[in-house]
């Protein structure tokens, strides 16, 4: 029993994602004598919070005191051990080699700052160097304007405050815009916007003839430039592309600010071959749009709906038609006097009939359809999957086990069929969309499955627990095979590490791969019934390879006929049978094992626990409530 459960814990750890480690009675002792090793020496100070009125406490006066006399302080001195001296620890007193000598004095010349020669203007032979504009920024049609920057040849102030050199700047900016001017150095004036440049706006630029620097030259003649922001732009339109109701609210995102009833104005709304009527949304539909408004700049957006004869909503759009949205050419802004010179466009549709259009097998059409693919109905409308049942799906000739459920215009059919066989799919009139319409009428279509590829796989990983209450056995699943080679091995927990190795490495081998661990004590070829496209079952024995039901196996299945030389179809799994459960739960300091009955899920007493690579004994504790139970704890 001992035995057992220290294999039933070593693989609930692993299974757990937890590298195995040794637990000892003395492990606690020796992992706090290893802590103390690393405590470092010296000082150490703690702090921590103060508390308030600490400041007024009371001070306790010091305790009433005689000093000793001159006689009690040396029979008090006397019984002090001698020091002890080490003739070799002795040496000179370390005196300071010299005085460093004090630093020599000199004489204050007066110097002009600049010079003389650095005030003149520089000279090209007897003419002066006018002033010029080298640089200047930004220019043209600009996407986004935030800054306005200019650059001359010459230095324009002197070295002294911001606040002072920022009086004098010689660019007049056309239109005015919020901001201040401030010098980059002595020859870049540099223009700060509060916010940005507005948008829409063709701004002049003008540097004006006589403007003098500081070292005295001027500009010759007016330098001008003009840059460009663009009118508005949108940059999110819904409903685009979708389908919808035929009271659908539309919403318009832009790149800057608009005034919502002015570009309402430029909209076209066309539906059923007619201009339709529009009006802005109130503001308590908008809410269906907070999302979008809430990612949106306060101002940039307008959200708008189509109204019918009379001013209402309800069918304003018209049904199962596409309605397009043009944003005219000459739209305008809020932040300036420039329109858009081009039209921006969006277009969804409004809803029809409920209809199936296509009964397909895959994603890929016109292709062997394999038995195992699921199969898609498609609808022209969103179904309403509350009103969805499977009973409205019918599939000739039956098909049991199928998976079968809405996700928006599709219903899916999951699940293996048969190969090979032509399929009749009728789904009912009653089946409903997101517009409360009914199908109607039953939409009959057919699906034709093809030969199924060869296949071979197994559930449960790279490890299996084994049913305690069912005769040992393992099952594998089979598609058009006629017999696999099952290998058995017979192993023992210390050889788990060399089989996790043995996995890695499995499909490819870089000199590292271990070999199989374990004694191979079965390698038999295992026929498979043979039924054409079809998903069968094949349960191998295992009754005669355990010890009273109990022990550990290795599995390895490969189909004696591979598809091609790069088929590498294979099943390998560690098989444990017990009959204990175990619970692991880990932590940077300790293990938690729970042992119980694997198949009732009782508490189990008196279980020993051994944690592979190393030993370790654990401590027993009470379970749920003082009820018998073992509860493991082991400190790393």
């Amino acid at each position: 029993m001992r035995k057992l459960t220290a294999l039933v814990l070593l693989f609930a750890v692993y299974m757990g994602a937890v590298a195995p480690f040794a637990v000892s009675g003395q492990i606690i002792g020796r992992t706090m004598e290893n802590k103390l090793k690393d405590v470092p020496s010296g000082l150490k100070f703690r702090l921590s919070e103060g508390s308030e009125g600490a400041a007024g406490r009371e001070v306790q006066k010091p305790a009433t005191a005689e000093p000793l006399t001159d006689d009690a302080s040396g029979k008090l001195l006397g019984r002090l051990p001698a020091i002890k001296t080490d003739p070799d620890d002795k040496a000179e007193f370390a005196k300071r080699i010299g005085t460093l000598p004090a630093p020599k004095t000199g004489e204050k010349i007066p110097v002009k700052f600049p010079a003389a020669d650095q005030q003149a203007p520089p000279q090209t032979g007897d003419a002066k160097q006018a002033l010029e504009v080298v640089r200047f920024s930004p220019e043209g049609d600009v996407p986004l304007a935030p800054d306005l920057n200019v650059t001359f040849s010459h230095p324009m102030v002197a070295v002294t405050s911001q606040e002072e050199a920022a009086k004098y700047a010689p660019v007049e900016l056309t239109p005015q815009v919020e901001g201040r001017w401030r010098w980059l150095g002595t020859r870049t004036l540099m223009f700060d916007t509060d916010k940005r440049f507005p948008m829409a706006t063709v701004f002049t630029a003008r540097v004006p003839a006589g403007t003098r620097s500081a070292t005295g030259q001027t500009l010759q003649k007016d330098f001008t430039w003009t840059f460009k922001t663009p009118p508005p732009k949108a940059i999110q339109m819904i409903p685009n592309g979708q389908t919808t109701r035929r009271d659908a609210l539309m919403f318009v995102a832009f790149d800057q600010a608009i005034n919502p009833q002015a570009v309402l104005e430029s909209i076209t709304v066309t539906g059923g071959g007619k201009r339709l009527p529009v009006r802005l949304a109130t503001e308590a539909e908008t809410l269906q749009f907070k999302y979008y408004i809430d990612q949106a700049q306060p101002g940039r957006w307008l959200a708008f709906r189509a109204v019918n004869a009379t001013g209402g909503v309800e069918d304003a759009l018209p049904a199962d038609s596409p309605i397009s949205v043009t944003i005219n050419k000459g739209t305008p802004s809020a932040e300036g006097p420039l329109t858009t010179t081009a039209a921006q466009s969006f277009s969804f549709r409004t809803y029809g009939a409920m209809k199936a259009t296509e009964f397909v097998c895959g994603w890929q059409r016109n292709r062997n359809c394999s038995p195992f693919e699921q199969w898609m109905v498609t609808f022209t409308n969103t179904i309403d999957a509350s009103k969805f049942t499977k009973e409205m799906v019918t599939i000739e000739p039956a098909v049991e086990g199928l998976n079968i459920y809405p996700a928006g215009n599709y219903i899916y059919i999951q699940g293996p069929k048969k190969g090979r066989t032509t399929y009749k799919v009728t789904v009912s009139g009653e089946l409903t969309d997101i517009y409360g319409q009914k199908l109607g009428t039953a939409a009959v279509g057919t699906i034709k499955t093809g030969s199924a590829e060869s296949n071979l796989y197994s559930q449960g990983g790279p490890m299996t627990v084994l049913d305690p209450q069912a005769k040992p056995s393992f099952s594998f699943y089979s598609t058009n095979h006629k017999s696999a080679r099952v290998k058995v091995y017979r192993v023992q927990p210390e050889q788990w590490n060399e089989y996790v190795q043995y996995v890695r490495y499995l499909n490819y081998d870089d000199g590292r791969r271990p070999m199989m661990p374990g004694q191979l004590i079965s390698n038999e070829v295992v026929q498979i019934e043979s039924v054409a496209d079809d998903l069968v079952e094949t349960r191998v024995d295992l009754s005669k390879f355990l010890s009273g039901g109990l022990g550990h196996l290795v599995l390895d299945i490969e189909p004696t006929v591979k598809k091609d030389q790069y088929d590498r179809t294979r099943i390998i799994t560690w098989l444990q049978a017990t009959k204990i459960g175990l619970d692991a739960f880990v932590d940077n300091s300790e293990l938690v094992g729970f042992a119980t009955e694997l198949a009732t899920g009782k508490p189990l007493s008196g279980v020993g626990l051994t944690i592979y690579p190393n030993d370790g004994v654990v401590t027993e504790r009470s379970y749920n409530g003082g009820e018998t139970g073992t509860t493991f704890f082991g400190s790393i």
